[in-house]
């Protein structure tokens, strides 16, 4: 009996290396098929060149041909260096990010000015995953404050909470702020439609959200990198497909609305939100006053529930 036992366990062992080594093969093989695609790839498929096209000015005029209000700001750099000072935790936890470094530590900043966060506030901080942005606020201002992320355990555990952000576990009129840092765009399929929605359950009367940055370009695309298995990848029809061709090649998935798309997917799903693009003027001056740095926050989407 003991014998069958140890030849079965042996078995299903060699059957599951097996299967990994295939899996593992099929992989690589997949890999090496896109690194020809994407080294043989037209202008129009890769990322680095359809940007090039887009126009701030043109999908502004696009935003408000569709009725969707657009209103201007100035980042005020000596009070987001003084806030960087007092939220340092934030600022410090970026900066292995390198040139993008001041980049994220400004999304932290735009969604407390532009959100108007306060003490009474209960905030949940979108796609969070290591972020200190929640501890930090419930540090400082003493409101409650949670994390959710896609890769923590499903439900509320203390001050996280896992699963889909389209479909929380949490009630009615749960939350008063909901924020997002670089992260809607990673919102396979249909699940930035699934959050709108979700948004408008979860958000108390008054209640904000803030999208920032707001990926927008004059064409509507997903793109992946060339060294992640794009048949893992789940996007719509009607965005063009493109390969990643910058530094993070083994990203899985970002989507960039143009106006319309954006209008069609997200603001046809709004019916009980007021909502505004901002549109930051002023992102060249940072640029030049933070050396070698890239930022790109060139919009944020601001909702408040009515």
């Amino acid at each position: 009996m003991i014998n069958k036992i140890k030849l079965l366990l042996k078995q299903k062992l060699k059957n599951f290396i097996r299967a990994t080594l295939l899996e593992e093969i099929d992989g690589l093989t997949q890999i090496q098929s896109q690194m020809k695609e994407f080294n043989n790839a037209d202008e129009d498929m890769l990322y680095s060149k359809v940007i090039k096209s887009t126009s701030i000015e043109n999908i502004i005029d696009r935003f408000k041909k569709l009725n969707i209000p657009v209103i201007y700001e100035k980042i005020d750099i000596i009070d987001f260096n003084n806030w960087r000072k007092k939220y340092k935790e934030i600022d410090k936890y970026y900066r292995y990010l390198s040139d993008v470094y001041i980049e994220k530590v400004l999304e932290h900043y735009l969604t407390m000015k532009f959100l108007d966060i306060k003490k009474k506030d209960t905030l949940i901080d979108i796609a969070a995953l290591g972020s200190p942005y929640a501890k930090t606020l419930k540090k400082r201002l003493g409101n409650r404050c949670f994390s959710q992320d896609l890769v923590y355990e499903k439900g509320i555990k203390k001050d996280k909470i896992g699963g889909d952000a389209g479909f929380m576990p949490i009630s009615d009129c749960f939350a008063d702020v909901l924020t997002l840092h670089c992260a809607y765009e990673c919102f396979q399929s249909d699940s930035d439609i699934n959050f709108i929605k979700e948004t408008q359950r979860v958000l108390s009367n008054k209640g904000r959200l803030g999208i920032v940055p707001l990926y927008v370009d004059d064409v509507y695309f997903v793109m992946t990198g060339p060294k992640y298995d794009k048949r893992k990848v789940k996007a719509e029809d009607g965005a063009r497909w493109i390969w990643r061709d910058d530094k993070c090649q083994s990203e899985p998935f970002s989507r960039h609305y143009n106006p319309e798309s954006f209008k069609e997917r997200i603001i046809n799903n709004i019916s009980n939100m007021k909502y505004k693009i901002i549109h930051f003027t002023n992102i060249k001056e940072l640029e030049k006053y933070y050396n070698n740095q890239r930022i790109y926050c060139n919009f944020m989407f601001v909702c408040e529930k009515q």
